[in-house]
């Protein structure tokens, strides 16, 4: 019987949130875990895509990433003042 060898990758952490990542059997698997109190690390989703789900997962989270990003900017922008003065009106 032939045993398959996982390749893991580091987690990604946040306050309470685990995502891991490996390869297993050509595929990639992800698994999310969430932090709770008295019991550690505990497993809520896990995903198993094949390469051509990877690869369309890869841009999907590009696109999504870029699209945040560039709100983040417009946003900063407009909360920042103007660098022009206006001039006053004596009427």
């Amino acid at each position: 019987m032939q045993s398959s060898l996982a390749t893991k990758f580091s987690p990604i952490f946040s306050d309470e949130k685990k995502l891991e990542v490996s390869l297993v059997d050509n595929q990639a698997v992800i698994k999310l875990s969430t932090w709770t109190e008295d019991l550690g690390w505990c497993g809520q989703k896990t995903l198993t895509l094949d390469a051509e789900m990877l690869d369309d997962l890869h841009r999907v989270i590009a696109s999504a990433r870029y699209k945040l990003n560039s709100k983040k900017v417009e946003a900063n922008e407009s909360a920042k003042p103007s660098n022009v003065l206006e001039f006053p009106n004596f009427s």
